[in-house]
């Protein structure tokens, strides 16, 4: 497990999201996506250079088809960036830490 980058599940992801003072950004993944393996380190990058700003999380739709349905995720990875519980964007595909913060940046009202 990445240190930056919180594991959720079919029971903490609601609570999560919705209780965050910080904006979450949420990595859907799954084990056999060679994309997703890609960004899991990246991804962790990003969070230690955002710490304090934002939270990262990632759920792997294949433990939790339940969330992945809730949001219809049709791709992974997918990148969704939630703010006091409520979806404000997602984005599909590999990002760097650089893109990660831009994409960040334009996204936050």
């Amino acid at each position: 497990m990445l240190d930056n980058v919180t594991a959720l599940d079919e029971n903490s992801f609601a609570a999560f999201i919705r209780q965050a003072e910080l904006p979450v950004i949420v990595d859907f993944w799954a084990d056999w996506c060679a994309p997703c393996q890609q960004l899991l380190p990246l991804l962790d990058e990003a969070a230690l250079q955002m710490q304090g700003k934002v939270l990262f999380a990632k759920v792997n739709t294949q433990q939790a088809p339940a969330v992945g349905f809730q949001y219809a995720i049709r791709s992974i990875p997918t990148l969704m960036l939630f703010y006091h519980g409520q979806e404000i964007t997602r984005r599909a595909g590999v990002m760097t830490p650089a893109q990660i913060r831009q994409w960040l940046m334009e996204s936050m009202p």
